[in-house]
């Protein structure tokens, strides 16, 4: 599965995110409504225009991009008051719920950014947050419940903590939550960064981050799944043993280091 593939999918059926039904559509750079800009969004079309000519990185890059812009409006998160942590929750939260809606895009996306994603069942014990090693471990159960706490990144011993009780999406969306997070830290994100810039940078750092941990992705995926079947959300598009290639097989357990 390759950017082709992704964008052969993106460019065949819209895709359902909020309250839209997006197309995505290729377009000559002079009938750009930003002529420099390699994807644009027009919600009164609900459509995402991406510049025609781009080499397949580039179409991936526009593409990621348009969709964590997406995420941010459909979450109310485009005030230039935003803070480093408004930027966080928004993209953890709303980005879960578009591959949720939309499995067979969110994991050809992956695989785009990732070919050696697989299925995998087991939580990561350690990420990659660009040159620094992250660990993931749980917090102690009674420091959950004392500080009602999901989950923390402590930037200082880079590690990800989360409440051993998440489960499938709650667990999907707070992992993803702290590890953007240690992302923003790494790449420099603070509550000072412009919105433009602040798009871009979780843009790069998501690609690098899929692209550097597919193990992690594949788990991720496969709890976010096995989450909306729980909730009789509707069947994974494609995601299918068959047809995808992604299976869970049973549970997916939470075995992370204490």
């Amino acid at each position: 599965m390759t950017i082709a593939h992704l964008r052969h999918l993106a460019l065949a059926s819209a895709f359902e995110f909020g309250p839209y039904s997006i197309t995505v559509r290729e377009s000559p750079a002079h009938q750009m409504p930003v002529a420099r800009r390699h994807g644009c969004i027009d919600l009164a079309a609900e459509c995402i225009l991406i510049r025609e000519g781009l080499s397949p990185v580039a179409w991936r890059r526009a593409f990621l991009h348009a969709v964590v812009r997406l995420v941010h409006y459909a979450q109310a998160v485009l005030l230039h008051e935003s803070t480093e942590e408004h930027l966080t929750h928004s993209l953890a939260s709303g980005l879960s719920q578009w591959v949720r809606r939309n499995p067979a895009l969110g994991w050809a996306l992956l695989r785009a950014c990732s070919p050696h994603l697989r299925p995998r069942i087991l939580a990561p014990h350690r990420v990659l947050v660009g040159d620094q090693s992250w660990t993931v471990r749980c917090l102690p159960v009674k420091t959950a419940q004392r500080l009602r706490l999901f989950g923390q990144a402590d930037l200082a011993r880079r590690c990800i903590q989360l409440d051993p009780a998440l489960r499938d999406t709650q667990l999907a969306v707070i992992f993803l939550h702290e590890c953007l997070h240690a992302m923003h830290h790494v790449h420099q994100l603070t509550d000072e960064t412009p919105l433009r810039r602040a798009h871009a940078l979780q843009t790069d750092a998501l690609a690098t981050f899929i692209r550097m941990n597919p193990g992690a992705w594949s788990w991720w995926f496969g709890i976010l799944l096995q989450g909306a079947s729980k909730t009789g959300a509707r069947p994974a598009l494609g995601v299918q043993p068959a047809a995808g290639g992604y299976h869970t097989p049973g549970p997916v357990h939470f075995p992370l280091a204490r």
